[in-house]
């Protein structure tokens, strides 16, 4: 991703749903409020309640330590205004991750060793961890391939708590990561395939979808 392209991915989306992912973003985001009175505020998202009408409550904190309270439905405008650190949200999953930092470095070569390295945390059976269709020119599919091998390793430690588990993990010998539009595991003699956007955000809690997969087929 293009430090100076990011904003080519954002989509539109309604002040609402905005206002839901500044506040669900874990990170104080400025933004600038216009409401349908007039009023102007400018700050931070500190909580958005949903009221027993359905109707959405925002409680915002400004620059100065003023605090205001208004319905999501009255605002006209929002403005982010600072939009690199709502990449993901903004762009609806189109870009993967966070932009990365200056001290972040994860060539295709470290990659790989980490990979050489991961797989033993897999199971000594395993002969084989295949990425061949993963595409790893981009900086941001080599950190989610990072992330989805890690979920893969928590997932595997939670099945394999069970007797069962354990024996019907054994019989994996070779894992296949396959670059698709949607997740999908699938087992294939002594192979497992998983299919996943690593070019996507990642879905939220990868680990526990993952071993809900695995144990539907092992």
């Amino acid at each position: 991703m293009e430090k100076t392209a990011y904003y080519k991915a954002f989509v539109a989306q309604t002040p609402e749903d905005i206002v839901q992912s500044v506040f669900k973003n874990g990170e104080d985001v400025l933004v600038a409020i216009s409401l349908n009175n007039g009023a102007y505020l400018e700050g931070v998202i500190i909580d958005v309640k949903q009221e027993d009408n359905h109707h959405k409550m925002v409680c915002m904190l400004s620059q100065d330590e003023q605090i205001s309270f208004f319905p999501a439905h009255a605002i006209t405008l929002i403005t982010v205004k600072q939009p690199k650190k709502m990449l993901v949200e903004l762009s609806k999953g189109n870009i993967s991750r966070p932009m990365p930092t200056n001290d972040e470095n994860l060539s295709v070569l470290q990659l790989k060793r980490w990979l050489h390295t991961e797989k033993v945390q897999l199971g000594n059976q395993i002969k084989e961890l295949k990425i061949d269709t993963i595409p790893l020119d981009a900086f941001n599919n080599r950190l989610n391939l990072q992330d989805v091998i890690k979920a893969l390793v928590i997932a595997k430690g939670e099945i394999t708590k069970d007797g069962l588990g354990e024996e019907a993990w054994q019989g994996v010998e070779t894992i296949v990561i396959k670059q698709a539009d949607r997740l999908f595991l699938q087992i294939e003699g002594k192979t497992l395939t998983m299919s996943i956007a690593v070019d996507k955000a990642l879905p939220k809690s990868l680990s526990k979808i993952l071993e809900e997969k695995l144990l539907e087929i092992v």
